[in-house]
């Protein structure tokens, strides 16, 4: 389905394009035709300024009541992801509004330069906005998308490995190395080790019926001891309470939209059906999505032990006494800071693989966009490097100021980019800090800065390779 949207979407968008041009074209009048207008038109119609005010509007109330009302759902990349294209179409969109103050700021160094190479490409940029702005939009686009979703994405990384290591009590945990859990020998030597008290979770899943019962929904659950839970996990609950886990209930996260005594059927591990009691509803921090009691994890090994030091017992003798009992069964006690550092690297580490990857290909198409319409832009501009040419300006200093000129056009591309990424990432640090508290906006400097600079080369090389070959118009050889 999504293959038929984007296709359809893509023929429509290409066709209203031609419309459009086809429209603008043909109202011209023949007298009209014969001359060349002086100035360029105007940049921002009331159709374009509607169309951007409305999709920012939008972009920024849809964060807000997000992070007010589902801060789960704002981490969603399907959630956040429309959001960002919302307010990138909508910065572009209003791009030439800002292009005139952002360009007098960034070239206000040049103007101190000597000669009149800086007046002029600063002049150049301010005096067609319009032309600077399109010219920048690709540029936006792809540093935006780059900064915004690899922002997004370790922050969130860091808030998720955050909900899960924080509720953790525990001093020491005992993992295993492979896929195959915990064998209960080690289980009962852990549980042997005086002054520590022990409590093992058992990943498991559950199954409910949505979509008018047709569609079946996986759903993770712990499997755990309701008596020792609290001695190793600070679990987060809005309502009900714990102390009530039994058989034949259940606690469950406010994603299930559950109330809180209603009984829901369900679909075990096993394939067999078992009707729950909902006693408990977990806060959007909570580290497991659902609670059940050891008896529907049947012949599943427990994938964590977590141990909690008794009060007045020696660090070093219990740490040695794990140790001994996790040799020879395929497992490793770490302490809990050692643990959370190894969770959060793992977890930023795939995140950000899978990312690259998506981003590559979207990147891919922007870059293309950017360099054809650099290309473009080239002989529209050749008459002006021409008249350049005729007032004395040698081959040497008309590349240098057409390289200057790109490079400026793809720093205001740059600073519009900046402002969508900052808008998007501090809506989302606000639906963070609703989940775990204060959230910092992090944005992996290295990829970005790379994506930037890929920009200004290619800006420069598109700008750059035209004008050195267009012939007798902008760069006659000497």
């Amino acid at each position: 389905m999504p293959s038929y949207v984007a296709f359809g979407t893509g023929v429509l968008v290409a066709v209203l394009g031609v419309v459009v041009a086809a429209r603008r074209a043909g109202r011209v009048r023949p007298a009209e035709a014969l001359r060349e207008a002086a100035l360029e038109p105007k940049a921002m119609t009331i159709g374009r300024s509607l169309a951007g005010g409305g999709l920012l509007a939008t972009a920024v109330i849809s964060m807000a009541v997000n992070a007010a009302t589902d801060p789960v759902g704002a981490t969603n990349n399907k959630t956040f992801m429309p959001i960002v294209m919302l307010l990138i179409a909508g910065v572009g969109l209003l791009a030439p509004v800002f292009v005139r103050p952002v360009t007098k700021l960034l070239a206000a160094p040049l103007g101190r330069l000597r000669g009149a190479g800086g007046l002029v490409v600063s002049a150049g940029a301010i005096a067609s906005t319009r032309r600077t702005a399109a010219t920048a939009a690709p540029v936006l686009v792809t540093v935006a998308l780059a900064a915004t979703l690899l922002g997004a994405t370790a922050m969130t990384d860091a808030t998720k490995s955050a909900m899960q290591t924080t509720p953790v009590r525990a001093d020491y945990l005992v993992l295993p190395t492979g896929t195959a859990g915990l064998d209960r020998q080690l289980v009962e030597r852990l549980r042997s080790i005086p002054a520590a008290d022990v409590t093992t979770t058992t990943s498991t899943n559950l199954y409910t019926l949505e979509g008018a019962g047709t569609q079946l929904i996986e759903r993770p659950a712990e499997a755990v001891n309701p008596a020792t839970l609290t001695t190793a996990l600070s679990v987060p609950v809005t309502a009900g309470t714990l102390t009530q886990l039994r058989d034949d209930t259940i606690a469950v996260s406010t994603t299930w939209e559950l109330d809180l005594g209603q009984r829901v059927k369900l679909w075990r591990a096993d394939g067999s059906q078992a009707t729950f009691k909902v006693v408990a509803l977990l806060a959007a921090e909570s580290a497991a999505d659902s609670y059940v009691t050891q008896a529907h994890a049947f012949s599943a090994l427990p994938s964590a032990a977590y141990v909690k030091l008794r009060p007045g017992a020696s660090v070093t003798e219990v740490q040695k006494a794990l140790e001994r009992a996790a040799e020879g069964h395929n497992a490793r006690a770490v302490t809990r800071d050692a643990w959370a550092a190894g969770a959060t690297d793992r977890s930023a580490s795939a995140s950000r693989l899978g990312l690259l990857a998506v981003l590559g290909i979207m990147l891919s198409y922007t870059v293309i966009a950017l360099v054809n319409t650099l290309l473009m832009a080239a002989s529209d501009r050749a008459p002006e490097r021409g008249a350049l040419r005729l007032l004395g300006a040698t081959t040497p200093q008309i590349l240098r100021y057409v390289m200057a000129e790109a490079l400026l056009v793809v720093a205001v591309g740059v600073v519009l980019a900046a402002v969508a990424t900052a808008l998007g990432l501090l809506g989302l640090s606000a639906a963070l800090v609703r989940l775990g508290g204060f959230a910092d906006i992090d944005v992996p400097w290295q990829p970005v800065t790379g994506v930037i600079a890929l920009c200004f080369a290619l800006g420069v090389l598109a700008a750059v390779l035209p004008a050195s070959r267009i012939k007798g118009v902008a760069i006659p050889r000497t």
